[in-house]
């Protein structure tokens, strides 16, 4: 009789249309549906910034089960010498990016801080947290004490950036003498057909927030080099994943700059001779910082190590 009436429950599950299974939910409704929610990530998630210079993270939203809801972005930091900022703090239609720009107060002291970013969709009551590891180096100090006119700055450590919209600075905690410098530091890209640029800020107080590139890794896998306003080829080719090691020679009174690379395993060889630098960075006594931009593809990164200057 017990087998009976469990034969004629099913029976009556089964032409009723229904389906008994275990099912998560979130309360609240609209944005997709109840059993709608979104998950998010950040790229890269450590890296490290020099005291006084700032770093980018690329963090992203991505919908699950449909959902389309809205999702507003927050950064949060227990350290008083990091300032945490989004170009973009609300995400609609479900899914999409935003550029976290981590910042250092010059006098940070070296070390790890964590910054926890949260996204929220109110609406349907659900929140999502990744965090992010920003490896501060405190500021190099003046190196030169037989030559007082000449400054050296060195940066250990990496800064990798993914791409965004805007140029990843890292400001010099010294400034550059007014008669010119030389820079040195390795780059490695992780594809061979990125769209990356390296160049340089001018001082912090000036009207050009731009960065003024010399250097582009271009999407044909060759190294360009600026010359005035637009890019020439060169004949070096770069890899993913190997390093190049760079020196850059600028002279800033005649507006003009050399630049060398080392590929893996060869002799340093000349890319650029004496040629002019961006009509935006010309009349400049100093220069406030390096950075770098990375266009695409998504996902890659472009990591340039141990910057020295002098």
């Amino acid at each position: 009789m017990r087998k009976l009436a469990l034969l004629l429950a099913s029976l009556f599950i089964v032409t009723s249309g229904c389906v008994i299974s275990p099912r998560r939910t979130v309360s609240g409704s609209g944005g997709g549906g109840s059993n709608s929610e979104f998950s998010l990530s950040a790229n890269p998630t450590s890296q490290v910034i020099t005291a006084g210079g700032s770093a980018t993270f690329a963090i992203s939203v991505s919908a699950v089960n449909g959902f389309t809801g809205t999702v507003s972005l927050n950064a949060s930091s227990s350290n008083t010498n990091i300032t945490a900022s989004f170009d973009n703090t609300t995400i609609t239609g479900g899914s999409g990016s935003a550029t976290l720009t981590v910042s250092t107060a010059a006098t940070a002291t070296s070390g790890n801080v964590i910054i926890t970013v949260t996204a929220s969709d109110t609406t349907n009551n659900i929140s999502q947290n990744v965090s992010v590891n920003a490896s501060i180096q405190g500021a190099a100090s003046t190196a030169s004490s037989m030559n007082a006119i000449e400054m050296v700055a060195s940066q250990t450590g990496c800064v990798s950036t993914p791409p965004t919209s805007n140029g990843q600075r890292v400001s010099f905690p010294t400034s550059p003498a007014t008669t010119g410098f030389t820079a040195t530091f390795s780059a490695t890209p992780s594809s061979s057909s990125m769209d990356a640029a390296l160049g340089f800020f001018a001082p912090a107080s000036s009207q050009q927030p731009n960065l003024s590139s010399l250097i582009n890794f271009s999407p044909a896998g060759v190294i360009q080099v600026r010359n005035g306003d637009s890019f020439t080829s060169s004949t070096v080719q770069y890899v993913a994943g190997e390093t190049l090691q760079f020196r850059l020679v600028e002279n800033l009174p005649a507006t003009t700059y050399s630049l060398f690379v080392t590929p893996p395993g060869d002799a340093e060889i000349p890319l650029a001779m004496n040629l002019q630098v961006p009509s935006d960075q010309r009349g400049a006594t100093t220069l406030g910082g390096w950075g770098q931009l990375v266009s695409a593809p998504n996902g890659a990164t472009l990591s340039v190590c141990n910057f020295s200057l002098q």
